[in-house]
C-alpha cells in the first residue's frame, strides 16, 4: 500500500462502575452512508496481546477498506468472526488488561457483561474443586446448534478442523479451543507460515504472496515486510487449472455485493437507453501528445479519459438535465458538476469523484484523476473521494472495446462510455484519408430527458473533443 493506510479509530466509551471493564472493540463507522461492514481480517489472533496503536483488524465496507488501530494494550478476544456482516457500532471483540481474567465464552451484552463474566470465571476457578470435567457425548443444543465458543470456531477455521465432528470438553459439552487444537494435532499438518508482522501479512495479501512459501529473515525467523516484497518479485506459477467438473464457490460480499445490488436496482428503477456516436480524435491525439511534453517536468501525464472528463464537465453546463436526478414527483437539476470516473480493481469497480470538474482546468483534472486512480488501487480513498457524483465516465478503450452499454450509477441520469481509438477512413472530397476515431456510448435515463436532448449533450461532447483547444479555456 502506498503510504499509511486510511484508518479510523473506534469511539471511546467511558469506564464506569466498580467492575473493571474490558475495552470494547467496535465495528467503526466510515462516512455517513455506511450501513454495514465486516471484519475482513483480524491482524491480532484471538488470545494474543496487542499494544495500543498497533493494527488490530481490517474493516471491509461497501466502498473502502481500512485498518483499525487498537485503543488500548492487553489481551484481544474476538467476538465477531471474519466475514460476518455487522452494523457500525457493533462490538466485535474486547481487549482485556493483562491482569484481568479472560472468560472462555464471551457475552454479547457489552463490556459490563464481559467484566461480570470474567469475574464469574475467576470466582469459579477459585472455588471449584480440582477436577477435570469428562467430555460429554455430544456438543449440540436441543435445536441442533453446535455448542462452541467464538474462539473455538475461529481456531477451527484457521486449522481446517470440522467442528461438527468434535466432542466438547467445556461446560455443558461446549467445544472450546483445546478441543479444536487436539483435533488439529491428530490430523496431517499443512505447511504453516512462519511468524510475521501485521504489516507483512497485509502486504502479502495485497501482493498475492503465500506466506507459507516465504522464508523469514527477522528475529526468530519472523517474516518481515522486506521478505514479502522480495518474494513478490520472484516468478510465480500461474493459477492451477480446475479439475474437470470441479466447482468453486466465492462468497458475494463487500464491494462485489454492493455492485451487484446497485446495478440491479439501477436497471429495475430507471428507463435506460444507450446511443453511440463517433468522434474524430485526430486533433485530440495531437493535443495530448503536446501536453505530455509540456507538462513532463511537472509529472503530469493527461489521458484521453481526462480530455473526455473535461469535455463532459463543459457540456453539462449547457445541458443541465443530463446533470440531474429523477424523483417520483420532481427532477432535481444539480448545481454542482461532480464527474465520477470508474476505476476497475481486482475485487470490482469503484467510482471516485472529480468534484467541481467544470471549475478545474485540464491540467488540474489530470492531476486529480491520477491521484484518485492511484488511491483506488492502493486502497487509500477517503469517503469524501467517493461522495456526491452527478455524472459518471467509464472507460474500456484500453481493453480494445469498440462499444458497450454502461449502466447508470443511480441516482444519476447519465453515464458515458469511452471506447478505444481506432483507425478509420474519411473522405475529403473524392480522396480517402486515414483518421483516428473514438466511439462514445451514452446511457441516459429516459425519465429525466428524451432522446433529442441526450443526443444534443453527446454532440456537445463530440464537438469539444474534435476542437480540443476549447478544453484549455
Amino acid at each position: 500500500m502506498n503510504g499509511a493506510p486510511l484508518r479510523r479509530r473506534p469511539p471511546v466509551k467511558p469506564t464506569e462502575g466498580e467492575l473493571k471493564l474490558p475495552k470494547e472493540i467496535y465495528l467503526v463507522k466510515v462516512g455517513m452512508n455506511m450501513t454495514e461492514g465486516v471484519v475482513e481480517e483480524w491482524y491480532v489472533a484471538d488470545g494474543a496481546s496487542v499494544d495500543a496503536g498497533e493494527m488490530l483488524y481490517r474493516l471491509e465496507t461497501e466502498k473502502v477498506n481500512l485498518d483499525v488501530d487498537a485503543e488500548a494494550s492487553g489481551v484481544v478476544k474476538h467476538l465477531a468472526e471474519e466475514g460476518v456482516t455487522m452494523k457500525p457500532g457493533d462490538v466485535v471483540g474486547y481487549i482485556y488488561a493483562p491482569d484481568e481474567p479472560v472468560p472462555d465464552v464471551l457475552p454479547e451484552g457489552g463490556a459490563a457483561d464481559a467484566a461480570a463474566a470474567a469475574g464469574a470465571t475467576s470466582a469459579a476457578a477459585a472455588d471449584a474443586p480440582a477436577v477435570v470435567a469428562a467430555p460429554t457425548a455430544g456438543s449440540s443444543s436441543a435445536d441442533g446448534r453446535i455448542l462452541s465458543s467464538p474462539a473455538a470456531r475461529r481456531l477451527a477455521g484457521e486449522l481446517n478442523v470440522d467442528i461438527a465432528g468434535l466432542i466438547g470438553s467445556g461446560p455443558g459439552g461446549r467445544i472450546v479451543e483445546a478441543d479444536v487444537q487436539a483435533a488439529s494435532e491428530a490430523q496431517p499438518k499443512a505447511p504453516a507460515p512462519a511468524p510475521s508482522s501485521p504489516m507483512a501479512r497485509k502486504l502479502a495479501r495485497e501482493l498475492g504472496v503465500d506466506l507459507t512459501q516465504v522464508r523469514g529473515t527477522g528475529p526468530g525467523g519472523r517474516i518481515t515486510k522486506e521478505d514479502v516484497e522480495s518474494a513478490a518479485k520472484k516468478p510465480r506459477a500461474g493459477p492451477a487449472a480446475f479439475e474437470h467438473g470441479e466447482d468453486q464457490t466465492i462468497p458475494v460480499r463487500g464491494m462485489r455485493k454492493t455492485i451487484a445490488k446497485r446495478m440491479l436496482e439501477s436497471l429495475q428503477g430507471s428507463a435506460q437507453l444507450t446511443m453511440d456516436m463517433d468522434v474524430n480524435m485526430d486533433d485530440a491525439v495531437k493535443l495530448r501528445s503536446q501536453l505530455i511534453d509540456e507538462w513532463r517536468d511537472e509529472g503530469v501525464r493527461p489521458t484521453y479519459t481526462d480530455l473526455v472528463v473535461r469535455a463532459v464537465a463543459k457540456a453539462l453546463e449547457k445541458h443541465p438535465h443530463m446533470n440531474s436526478q429523477f424523483r417520483d414527483a420532481e427532477i432535481t437539476l444539480r448545481g454542482d458538476i461532480n464527474v465520477g470516473m470508474a476505476v476497475a480493481l481486482e475485487e470490482g469497480l469503484i467510482v471516485p469523484v472529480v468534484h467541481h470538474a467544470n471549475q478545474l482546468g485540464l491540467k488540474e483534472i489530470a492531476q486529480e484523476s491520477s491521484r484518485l486512480a492511484e488511491a483506488a488501487r492502493n486502497g487509500t480513498l477517503t469517503p469524501d473521494d467517493l461522495h456526491d457524483g452527478t455524472f459518471t465516465v467509464s472507460a474500456l478503450g484500453m481493453f480494445g472495446v469498440d462499444a458497450f452499454t454502461p449502466i447508470i450509477n443511480a441516482p444519476q441520469s447519465g453515464i458515458l462510455g469511452v471506447n478505444r481509438i481506432r483507425e478509420a477512413v474519411q473522405w475529403i472530397g473524392e480522396r480517402p484519408a486515414k483518421t483516428q476515431v473514438m466511439r462514445l456510448s451514452l446511457t441516459w435515463d429516459h425519465r429525466a430527458l428524451d432522446g433529442t436532448p441526450a443526443a444534443q449533450f453527446l454532440g456537445s461532447v463530440r464537438d469539444l473533443l474534435e476542437a480540443p483547444f476549447r478544453l484549455l479555456v
